[in-house]
């Protein structure tokens, strides 16, 4: 884990695919609702300000 900490850090691998839907913070409890019925193919979901 501390390696692969690592590498995230330094950037050497790009995260970004995996969240697979962004919401703005108004529509948190819908991204929730998204994230905890697994609908849509969501991996990861991203809030944004």
């Amino acid at each position: 884990m501390r390696r692969l900490m690592e590498v995230v850090r330094a950037k050497r691998v790009d995260l970004t695919p995996l969240f697979t839907h962004r919401f703005p913070l108004k529509d948190i409890r819908d991204a929730y609702e998204l994230f905890n019925q697994r609908k849509d193919g969501v991996l990861k979901v991203a809030i944004r300000p």
